[in-house]
């Protein structure tokens, strides 16, 4: 997946491009580039439970150092289900072609990425997907520090925030 900087440069350089051909629906399509990443938001508070900004970004931290693992990731803004509601959408109100663009733009290099990381279904492309998936598969952080091989270097304040998230270090044998 793409960092926040790679997005906004996306989002900037769109709107730059489309304004003439698109006008102001052109910044719709931008800002929806950045803001389709919302739902990590929703993933990081429904995994712990926590709306601490900082540990939104120490989680995602630990996520992408542990993407090796048999982890999937759900990112409800990221599935066919979303980009249909928003195509639907669009039938009566045209700017949600806009915004649809712009989730589509973002997951395009979001998934070219993965791919470059030899990860193309670490992310769900549907919700039946995630449904029928998780069973095999590691889908919360408590998850991932039940094994032994957990990638944690450079990781600040673990503890801390392992206590913030209620998740308890298995024992060291």
């Amino acid at each position: 997946m793409s960092s926040p900087t790679v997005h906004i440069a996306q989002s900037v350089a769109s709107m730059a491009v489309l304004y003439p051909v698109l006008g102001d629906n052109a910044i719709v399509f931008g800002a929806s580039i950045i803001l389709i990443d919302t739902d990590h938001i929703f993933e990081y508070v429904a995994d712990t439970k926590n709306f601490h900004p900082k540990g939104f970004f120490i989680y995602h931290d630990i996520l992408d150092k542990n993407r090796h693992k048999n982890l999937l990731i759900f990112h409800l803004f990221h599935t066919i289900e979303c980009y249909l509601l928003l195509f639907l959408l669009a039938q009566t109100y045209s700017v949600f072609y806009s915004v649809l663009g712009g989730f589509l733009f973002h997951h395009l290099f979001d998934q070219i990425s993965l791919i470059r990381m030899k990860k193309p279904f670490v992310r769900v492309f549907s919700i039946p997907e995630f449904l029928i998936r998780k069973k095999h598969c590691i889908t919360s952080m408590r998850e991932i520090f039940q094994h032994e091989d957990v990638n944690v270097q450079g990781i600040p304040n673990l503890e801390y925030w392992l206590g913030q998230w209620g998740i308890r270090l298995k024992p060291s044998k």
